[in-house]
């Protein structure tokens, strides 16, 4: 994959020599630099401004940043540091040099030992981000990165682990999450607030994404965000194997299970999730 040069709009950030831009998103930009004096590349995460709601916000995310910084996991885009000062808040991580899972569904023909393989991964490392006590809140293919050998690594994960003052202060936090990927126990209704993300909320967004990779669409195809809403809330999305001939009933089961609005009939884990994704590739063999 040839990646799209973009500039930076700045040539340095803190001790970092920036090249290129990688990307926009809600929560703020990411550039790739080198560090001036281990020449370490790393991608950076510069937040805006309005990203930190409040002092405790802040202070709950540096605590975070400081656990996960001791966590190796090859299935895990490792974090370095975070920074804070005239500069702004920068989160600093391991760079990432090949395309992300959008990019390979969009490109790569279907392969299913392949995709399983690949789901086998994102399971991985999302067992060891859960294992950990946090959740990675905004799962979804742009979310999760190839190295040139093909090992897929999440990115971009949230930071809030289980804090009840996050929870309690930063109450716009589900705003966050991608709308075509979020569980249904996180839209806020008029009757309830929206629920603090947990491992099921995970899985769930995890099937939308497994949806995605084996019926070659989403499930829910509507054009406004109300409407996506209520699929989430309330329709059950067709079974992927009827979507797709190429994806076999037993993994059509398997992501139904996974975005099952209620979130104590998913999976109980991602390891039992992967030992049923195993099975898939082993009936086929």
């Amino acid at each position: 994959m040839t990646q799209e040069y973009r500039p930076p709009d700045r040539s340095t950030l803190y001790h970092y020599q920036l090249d290129r831009l990688l990307g926009k998103g809600g929560t703020g930009q990411v550039y790739r630099g080198i560090d001036v004096e281990t020449k370490t590349v790393a991608a950076l995460k510069l937040f805006y401004p309005a990203f930190f709601r409040n002092r405790l916000h802040l202070r709950d995310f540096t605590r975070s940043v400081s656990k996960f910084r001791a966590f190796v996991h090859p299935n895990v885009a490792q974090i370095y540091e975070f920074l804070q000062g005239d500069e702004g808040e920068c989160l600093v991580l391991e760079y990432i040099d090949g395309p992300d899972l959008k990019w390979y569904l969009d490109n790569r023909a279907w392969n299913l030992q392949e995709r399983l393989v690949i789901a086998a991964q994102i399971c991985n490392g999302l067992q060891y981000v859960h294992e950990h006590g946090f959740t990675h809140h905004d799962l979804k293919p742009s979310n999760i990165l190839f190295t040139r050998k093909g090992i897929a690594k999440l990115v971009d994960y949230s930071l809030s682990g289980n804090s009840y003052l996050l929870n309690l202060f930063d109450s716009g936090l589900h705003e966050q999450v991608t709308p075509m990927y979020v569980a249904p126990e996180l839209i806020p209704l008029p009757s309830r607030p929206g629920a603090k993300a947990t491992a099921q909320s995970d899985i769930y967004s995890l099937g939308i994404t497994f949806y995605l990779m084996f019926a070659e669409r989403v499930p829910f195809p509507v054009d406004s965000l109300q409407q996506l809403y209520q699929c989430h809330l309330r329709v059950t999305p067709d079974h992927p194997s009827r979507v797709n001939k190429k994806c076999p009933p037993q993994l059509g089961d398997i992501i139904m299970r996974m975005v099952d609005k209620k979130p104590e009939l998913r999976y109980a884990d991602c390891d039992n999730l992967r030992i049923a994704l195993a099975a898939v590739g082993q009936s086929r063999i």
